[in-house]
């Protein structure tokens, strides 16, 4: 997970750099994204500032960015294991969570993780953590969802023992 993250945050900043030259008007605005289902990203207006036509073109130029694509999409995918593996029983403090594909573009804002962090806590500087998110939109997983997950992850261990 470590390493998908230095890899987004890489693409992420590259992404940001490219965007202050060619769109300056753009890059001064805040904003984040987030990876949907299908794979695409998705700019986020999360501080009321980009209009419709600003929203059109983030979204643009962050799915015409194959790198960043690529690691938003890994990010993603360490990022649905490691909650899956801090499970219900004997997790640490993400257990109880059912992070997926499907939930994780309405969860986990992926531009709040690199915002600069002060040293005098915020809402803002809090959503920076990938596990604040989680806390404050991931989806509690019921007792039918781990039982669920347990199967496949079972299911999972004999494939790759085959």
């Amino acid at each position: 997970h470590q390493n998908a993250h230095q890899s987004l945050k890489s693409s992420f900043e590259e992404f940001q750099s490219a965007l202050a030259h060619a769109y300056p008007d753009l890059a001064d605005k805040k904003f984040g994204f987030t990876i949907q289902a299908d794979g695409s990203l998705k700019a986020l207006n999360t501080s009321g500032a980009l209009s419709s036509s600003d929203m059109n073109r983030l979204n643009n130029l962050l799915n015409a960015s194959s790198s960043l694509k690529s690691a938003a999409s890994s990010y993603r995918d360490a990022s649905i294991e490691l909650v899956a593996a801090d499970s219900v029983w004997g997790g640490s403090y993400m257990g109880g969570y059912n992070l997926n594909k499907e939930n994780f573009a309405n969860t986990i804002d992926l531009g709040a993780l690199f915002l600069k962090k002060g040293s005098t806590p915020n809402a803002e500087t809090l959503n920076g953590f990938f596990s604040s998110q989680l806390w404050s939109k991931g989806e509690r997983m019921t007792q039918e969802m781990e039982v669920q997950m347990l199967t496949e992850r079972n299911a999972k261990k004999i494939d790759e023992t085959v």
